[in-house]
């Protein structure tokens, strides 16, 4: 055992050797101002750290290094601006220049399908597709009256399972609870446009928070990908590929029922979503067609 920790840590110690020579040898950037990095050590230290912790992390380092700051998180750099006027100049005025996102993370790229999804994708003919056919459709103020069974759905929901757990008289109610079941309701007959049982968007919930909370145990999987695919190699291959393959098969086969039970039933409003949406690439690859 002492034998592989030796190995290990002489592995990390010449792999971090060999990278700060070659970003020597590199031409060097200039960046905004941040505390400094040491390689690997850094990144261990971030591994202690989870996303709540970036917030007053950032608000430390502003009184010391102005309103934009460099952190080497992981095996790259990032930069944050922390506040609402650069971010207004960055995202607005010069929304062109920013407008792409930088490579997701390794674990990430698993969960978005390689960056397929909107709020994943780089700019380009894809994200444009999913910008139109989200503004379009879904979010478009004219759709609002469409979901208004399914919001009359889940507000109902709400309130039966409120009133059934305050009869009870046992326990104080957790309102918030019910909220949040309420909504996952609803997300869920946006995702499926079918209105689901309690037990099987219970089912769906329980997969997508196990995969959800688990991922703070992947994290590490993210800090240089080539060896932690090495040294974890159980943690990619086991632990995180079942919860995906997991969290897929629900999907699918919810997928399949819904189609069956639409082929078996004409089933109409306001059991289903009051519009069709089906995003086709056009020939110049920008643009979609409903």
């Amino acid at each position: 055992m002492e034998s592989i920790w030796f190995i290990i840590v002489i592995t990390l110690s010449f792999y971090a050797t060999i990278k700060a020579l070659f970003n020597l040898l590199q031409t060097s950037k200039k960046l905004p101002p941040g505390p400094v990095s040491i390689p690997i050590i850094t990144s261990f230290q971030w591994l202690r750290k989870s996303f709540a912790d970036i917030e007053p992390t950032l608000r430390n380092l502003k009184t010391k290094y102005g309103p934009i700051i460099t952190l080497s998180i992981g095996h790259r750099k990032s930069i944050f601006i922390t506040t609402s006027n650069l971010a207004h100049q960055a995202l607005i005025q010069n929304g062109a220049i920013f407008a792409d996102r930088p490579p997701a993370p390794a674990t990430s790229k698993i969960i978005s399908s390689n960056q397929h999804n909107i709020s994943g994708a780089a700019y380009g003919p894809l994200w444009r597709l999913l910008r139109r056919n989200l503004t379009l459709q879904i979010l478009h103020p004219s759709k609002i009256k469409t979901f208004s069974p399914a919001r009359k759905w889940v507000l109902d929901i709400i309130k039966e399972s409120i009133k059934k757990e305050s009869k009870s008289g046992q326990n104080p109610v957790l309102v918030v609870d019910h909220f949040q079941f309420g909504m996952f309701c609803l997300l869920v007959f946006m995702c499926f446009g079918e209105k689901l049982d309690e037990k099987k968007v219970r089912e769906v919930e329980s997969v997508q928070r196990s995969l959800l909370l688990g991922f703070s145990r992947f994290q590490i999987l993210n800090f240089f990908p080539k060896l932690t695919k090495i040294f974890f190699k159980k943690r990619w291959e086991g632990d995180l590929a079942d919860g995906l393959i997991c969290f897929c098969l629900v999907f699918l086969c919810y997928c399949v029922m819904v189609v069956i039970h639409r082929n078996r039933t004409k089933i109409t409003e306001p059991t289903r979503l009051g519009f069709k949406t089906e995003p086709r690439m056009n020939g110049d690859g920008d643009g979609a067609r409903f």
